[in-house]
């Protein structure tokens, strides 16, 4: 099932998506009304309301509420760490959050702010909770709705000497694109184990390609380090961590027109492009 939020004739709703019929049809509630209820039944009750829309007719925007916390962890494939000279496999996560106006939808422009000169892209598959999970939740995984696509679009450069300054590299306006839809747990596979390619083109050539069978802490980890630290909520989203090719291993950081087409197989692909330098607040 592919969960979608998008704009149509009465206003922003969450749907259902029919890639083959190319339709969407409306969700009756928030996201934390139908969810739980949803993971619940097996993926099989789902609060559908009025006629099927034509995908061409809506507007996708980001499967994401405007309460929803985004977190994510970094440093998890070691092929990445490698080209950044590390020697040695981390011990332990690494992990940020980010506020809920730097994500923004499919198609829509990524904003390049005027104090960065090093752009760069970051595949990532991004788990999407659908129940509440708290410091006394045992187990997280069987809270997990499903997965969407997301590019952690940093600002490199943004260090002083303390380190990288994350608020600065990681949480600017509009640099962070997550869609197209949710594809639900039932239908990509459980979290445990999970294999699915993920890939990062920068207009048209592939810049980033790897499954994450090569996480080195898979979902069930991730969302297990985040548990014991932050309660989840319905369509809070956690970003998962990028691989190898990114930017900042050879220099080719984003320019102001690059389109990318980020993908998580068996999920969907998302498309950006790059806004003109300091142009946008």
């Amino acid at each position: 099932m592919k969960l979608a939020r998008f704009t149509g004739p009465t206003g922003d709703s969450w749907g259902v998506v029919d890639l083959e019929a190319q339709t969407v049809r409306a969700v009756e509630g928030a996201i934390a009304d139908w969810a739980p209820g949803l993971i619940a039944s097996g993926f099989q009750d789902l609060p559908v309301t009025g006629e099927p829309l034509a995908l061409g007719a809506v507007r996708l925007l980001e499967p994401l509420e405007a309460t929803a916390k985004v977190v994510g962890t970094g440093m998890n494939y070691w092929s990445h760490l490698e080209r950044l000279g590390r020697t040695e496999r981390p011990k332990t996560l690494s992990s940020f959050i980010k506020p809920r106006t730097a994500v923004v939808g499919p198609d829509e422009e990524i904003r390049y702010p005027a104090l960065t000169d090093q752009l760069d892209y970051e595949v990532e598959l991004v788990a999407v909770m659908g129940a509440p999970v708290t410091p006394l939740t045992p187990d997280a995984v069987p809270a997990l709705l499903g997965y969407t696509v997301g590019n952690d679009v940093s600002a490199r450069d943004q260090r002083n000497e303390l380190g990288p300054d994350l608020v600065s590299m990681k949480s600017n306006d509009a640099t962070t694109p997550i869609g197209p839809w949710i594809t639900t747990v039932d239908e990509l596979g459980a979290a445990e184990g999970l294999a699915v390619t993920i890939r990062c083109s920068v207009n048209g050539e592939v810049r980033q390609e790897d499954t994450t069978a090569k996480m080195l802490w898979g979902v069930p980890e991730i969302l297990d380090f985040f548990r014991v630290r932050i309660s989840l909520a319905p369509g809070d989203v956690v970003f998962t961590g990028t691989t190898c090719g990114v930017g900042l291993e050879d220099g080719r950081f984003l320019q102001a027109g690059d389109v990318l087409e980020t993908e998580v197989v068996g999920v969907g692909v998302l498309r950006n492009t790059v806004g003109v330098k300091g142009e946008r607040g």
